[in-house]
């Protein structure tokens, strides 16, 4: 398993350009018009963090599966949302107020719903319980490094990129183009990188893992079209919501497999899986979306 923590810390520092470059865009209005209206973010709370990890343990208990690759589900479906999805929603043309909103609400719920969610759905699976007895006695969050990873790749880029964006507007409109270029070219490479690094893994395990892998993440997405439907949202904010469900903190998830389950195997087949199939199917997302219009009165200043 290709898991490098240098690699980590230069794919981070990438994503943390390409969110200054997002947030050129952004204006204060937009995250004032999330939190008068907050009921896309409260949706897309209760469908990351509570409907998908359970809904997760009800498909575990119905199908025949090695324990491994039931944990690395649960485990995946328990992580919050990753600062890519926000860039894949300024791509797709998308809230990118509400994604940034999400993604960092989500984060911080996870200090406490991750292990908790974690340990109590795979203490209701017997056999994934059984099979995890004495690889954990309790699963530690790391704090510090989420909350670091909060500030530095989100927070500060965001806030760099909306003050040069909103106190030097023409200055931002010119070096944008480059930002999106950028962006654009970077998440190429983030998924021709993911797919290269791990090659041999991927084409050793092609056939079940990657299934249930692709049938997981796109349960995410169907659960983000149905929550946004049911918070009556649609456009710009559709996007978001369904993005930021169907794309988890993989990254963190496999850090958590290698430091706290003895790097075992199947879940972090499982957690590689996603981490490159999310953004797959993230790209496709964008593919049918980019070009189709916005409803008129969603015209937002972030769409590119």
């Amino acid at each position: 398993m290709n898991y490098d923590e240098s690699h980590q810390l230069i794919l981070g520092l990438v994503l943390a350009v390409m969110i200054f470059g997002v947030s050129l865009e952004l204006r204060v209005r937009q995250f004032a018009s999330v939190l008068r209206r907050p009921q896309p973010v409260l949706a897309g709370m209760l469908g990351q963090c509570l409907i998908l990890p359970w809904a997760t343990l009800a498909v575990t208990l119905m199908v025949d599966l090695h324990p491994g690759l039931e944990l690395g589900l649960l485990l995946v479906a328990c992580c919050p949302g990753g600062n890519l999805s926000n860039v894949m929603t300024h791509l797709a043309r998308g809230n990118v107020a509400l994604s940034m909103s999400m993604t960092a609400l989500s984060s911080l719920l996870a200090l406490v719903l991750l292990p908790l969610n974690f340990t109590l759905t795979s203490s209701l699976n017997p056999e994934a319980s059984a099979y995890l007895a004495g690889r954990l006695s309790a699963l530690e969050m790391d704090q510090r490094s989420i909350l670091v990873s909060l500030v530095f790749l989100l927070g500060l880029p965001l806030l760099l990129g909306m003050l040069v964006g909103n106190i030097v507007p023409r200055f931002a409109e010119r070096i944008m183009p480059w930002f999106k270029r950028f962006a654009l070219l970077a998440f190429c490479v983030f998924v021709i990188g993911a797919v290269a690094g791990n090659w041999r893994v991927f084409v050793d395990n092609l056939g079940l893992v990657l299934f249930i892998v692709v049938l997981h993440n796109l349960s995410a997405i169907v659960l983000g079209w149905l929550m946004a439907r049911l918070a009556r949202q649609s456009g710009a904010n559709l996007r978001a919501m369904v993005i930021e469900i169907s794309m988890h903190n993989s990254g963190l998830a496999l850090g958590l497999i290698f430091a706290q389950f003895g790097g075992e195997p199947n879940m972090a087949l499982v957690a590689a899986f996603w981490g490159t199939w999310h953004l797959v199917s993230g790209a496709l997302l964008v593919l049918f979306w980019r070009n189709r219009p916005l409803p008129a009165q969603e015209g937002l200043p972030c769409a590119s």
